[in-house]
């Protein structure tokens, strides 16, 4: 987490001041992740309605030197225990409700959903870069694990899921709205809370990358990583429901993170980026 920190090339000298003026008061090393983590819940997810990461006093972070196609799908894996427990509802009904179209239902459901949902930047990624994936029957645990969402670990029962799909041009209607002028950007450190499973990208490449917990094979791991502004959920969002089964791969967190780091390298011809884990 320390070495996220260190490697993060995209964040700009305003906002890290902003930030390092938050965590001042840190007396520790071992304190600087709660700050960090202060400073995510606080400023990114309940401050502003446009988090540092959009605004443009800030220097958002460069996602790429050309601009999406408007009409370029994208898609995004959100956790339904929360919107479920809050709603009062359960995973089956709320499938079923979906598959019949009964909208009256599920736009209450969206609408409560929307409503409780805070500011913070919402990571995803392109539909097409994921084909392959979707077309498995258990397709939710195989992008979990494409994605590098450690934090989807079925304990003790299924985690629910569903597949958000959207346009580029949805996002930017919403930025519009909001005045927004950047609402894409590459993730960086201070966009999330201390976690292994980021891994920030050199700032000459296009995209972030997302650090996969299986090991791949080549380009295949680089999935590109983007951040947008929060955009409220309807009815023709929703492209699947499903459920993440699979415990967490076991794979060691420095052979991940090493194999990683090398990928990026490559890809971005930038082999003075980042240090392996020893």
């Amino acid at each position: 987490m320390a070495d996220n920190a260190w490697f993060e090339e995209r964040v700009s000298e305003e906002r890290r001041a902003i930030f390092e003026a938050e965590v001042a008061n840190a007396h520790a090393p071992v304190e600087l992740p709660d700050k960090q983590t202060w400073y995510f819940k606080n400023i990114l997810c309940q401050g502003d309605p446009v988090p540092h990461t959009f605004q443009d006093a800030f220097e958002p972070a460069r996602l790429s030197p050309v601009q999406p196609e408007p009409y370029q799908s994208i898609v995004r894996l959100e956790d339904l225990r929360f919107p479920l427990e809050r709603h009062g509802m359960n995973y089956t009904d709320l499938y079923e409700c979906w598959r019949k179209r009964d909208m009256a239902v599920v736009d209450k459901f969206l609408s409560v959903w929307n409503e409780a949902r805070d500011v913070r930047p919402a990571f995803a990624t392109w539909k097409d870069m994921v084909l392959e994936e979707l077309k498995a029957a258990d397709w939710a645990d195989r992008i979990r694990d494409r994605l590098g969402l450690g934090h989807y670990d079925p304990e003790n029962a299924p985690i629910p899921v569903v597949l958000m799909q959207y346009t580029v041009k949805e996002v930017f209607e919403q930025a519009a709205r909001l005045g927004v002028t950047q609402p894409f950007t590459a993730p960086t450190v201070l966009d999330g809370g201390p976690w292994p499973y980021f891994f920030p990208s050199p700032a000459g490449l296009a995209y972030g990358r997302c650090m996969p917990l299986v090991k791949t094979d080549g380009d295949h791991q680089l999935l590109a990583e983007m951040l947008h502004i929060r955009l409220p959920y309807r009815f023709d969002h929703i492209a699947a429901f499903g459920e993440i089964r699979r415990r967490l791969p076991e794979r060691d967190m420095r052979e991940a993170r090493n194999d990683h780091l090398t990928v990026l390298q490559i890809e971005s011809d930038r082999f003075d980026f980042g240090e392996e884990i020893p």
